[in-house]
């Protein structure tokens, strides 16, 4: 049943208003950066190779320091997805699919927070910083995790439905985890998320055998499969491979960096003060523990991984705006000056979003998909494809996903941004010894030699390659460079 819409609310008649703002703010922050992904191009080749052989393609394949072996590939349907749009539509298509992504998860969270409740004008401020949170995994093109961030956004809303009243077939739940066991690792989190409540609802009293039900034929569900058991054990070793030097998974910088994940630092303060507030007004035992527990349980990775953060965004959308105080109505506002502030505070609670979005949009870079020079070495590529040249090429993992898909059947790369998937992490750090000059560096250049190597003029192994008499630059441009073995 809807509730009582006071002055200040987006009632039935405006309730369109406050979807078209956003929707506004999706498309405008979702398209301030469309740098192509890293992953992008690796997802490419997957699908194509299993399109024209009918199988996986080992390791090896396309990166001549990969293992032999076929490794279980967790985001194999999310290449089938990305392949196909980007043959359909290109570039566009792939920011498009971005965006589509973006607001599945933003329109399943809204619903789940609100319900059939009409939105306020601090719901549409609370909103926007649920978007900020999640726009630090859609910065880039979209990633096979926009598939968890969809599917877990769902599991919530149906959730919240269930609270609500609403009863939810156990077959949904077992038939979305055959679809996310194939699309992305991330089906882990669903499991965390059933684990979770029914502990809860065990500790409160809750219908806690349904949610082991639940757990027990999703479980079997994840063996719908092309590799079967294998695929939970591809997801744990991905889970626990050494990520020492990524940015993503490292904590949030909450002091050095004041402005960097602004809307996810603002929504964790306003959830901290939400829940004390909550808590307060109606006691322990008569506050939504289960609600308040979730939150908590979600928030921790969310400090110790920069990479959870859009996960706690969702999971804040999804269950905090029922523990917000009660909206007055302005008619019960019987002076003037609460009066007038309650309207000024909530107008430009509005306002300042559709101003940072403004402020975004001369910059923005709209539907066009863009080539970065650091993860994709457009020239230097050309130039390989121009000159002819075959075998192996000595890559850093930031350009080696784009340098494989562009040379398939001529080159193969040492190292792609998949590293868990097709690399051991002994190969990892040898590569990057090479591109940072630490000690043996040497190491990269033997066993097997590279025919070619690609760096960035900013790599410190750069100058030392310049000087190297084995060794001879035969490209450069304002980014890139390629080194070929010297004329005997």
């Amino acid at each position: 049943m809807a509730s009582r819409s006071p002055l200040l609310n987006f009632s039935r008649g405006t309730t369109l208003f406050f979807w078209l703002y956003i929707a506004l703010l999706v498309v405008v922050y979702g398209t301030a950066i469309n740098k192509a992904d890293t992953d992008l191009w690796h997802r490419f080749l997957v699908a194509d190779y299993l399109f024209h052989t009918g199988h996986f393609a080992p390791g090896n394949t396309f990166a001549y320091l990969g293992t032999p072996s076929i490794k279980p590939d967790i985001e194999w349907g999310s290449a089938i997805v990305l392949y196909g749009t980007f043959l359909l539509s290109g570039g566009t298509g792939i920011v498009i699919l971005k965006l589509v992504a973006l607001g599945a998860t933003v329109a399943l969270t809204i619903r789940a927070g609100l319900g059939r409740q009409a939105p306020t004008m601090l719901h549409a401020f609370f909103y926007n910083l649920i978007i900020l949170g999640l726009i630090s995994s859609f910065l880039s093109t979209v990633r096979a995790e926009a598939a968890t961030h969809v599917l877990f956004a769902l599991w919530i809303l149906w959730f919240q439905q269930e609270r609500r009243g609403c009863r939810i077939s156990i077959w949904t739940y077992v038939l979305t985890m055959a679809i996310w066991v194939n699309l992305h690792g991330g089906f882990i989190l669903g499991f965390i998320w059933l684990g979770a409540l029914a502990l809860l609802e065990f500790a409160t009293g809750g219908d806690w055998k349904r949610r082991v039900k639940i757990f027990a034929l999703c479980l079997v569900a994840t063996l719908l499969n092309p590799f079967g058991y294998q695929m939970w054990i591809a997801v744990f070793e991905a889970l626990f491979i050494p990520r020492i030097g990524f940015e993503e998974w490292a904590p949030v910088p909450w002091l050095h960096d004041i402005g960097h994940f602004a809307g996810y630092k603002l929504l964790v303060l306003w959830v901290a003060a939400t829940v004390a507030v909550h808590v307060y007004r109606s006691g322990w035992r008569k506050s939504d523990v289960t609600s308040i527990a979730l939150l908590g349980l979600f928030l921790i990775p969310s400090l110790l991984h920069a990479r959870q953060t859009s996960i706690f965004a969702i999971v804040a959308g999804g269950l905090l705006p029922p523990l917000f105080l009660p909206e007055k109505h302005l008619s019960e506002i019987h002076e003037w000056k609460p009066w007038l502030t309650r309207v000024i505070v909530r107008s430009i609670l509005v306002i300042l979003p559709l101003i940072y979005a403004l402020k975004l949009m001369p910059a923005n870079q709209g539907l066009h998909l863009t080539y970065p020079p650091e993860t994709a070495p457009v020239g230097a590529i050309q130039y390989l494809k121009a000159s002819g040249t075959t075998g192996n090429l000595l890559v850093d993992y930031n350009a080696g996903s784009y340098a494989s898909w562009e040379l398939r059947d001529k080159m193969r790369v040492s190292l792609s941004s998949r590293y868990e998937a097709v690399f051991t992490y002994a190969t990892f750090e040898k590569v990057q010894r090479f591109y940072a000059r630490e000690e043996h560096w040497q190491d990269a250049l033997t066993d097997p030699k590279p025919d070619a190597i690609l760096v960035s003029r900013t790599d410190p192994i750069y100058g030392t390659l310049l000087t190297e008499r084995d060794w001879t630059q035969v490209y450069q441009d304002t980014t890139n460079a390629v080194f070929k073995p010297a004329s005997p």
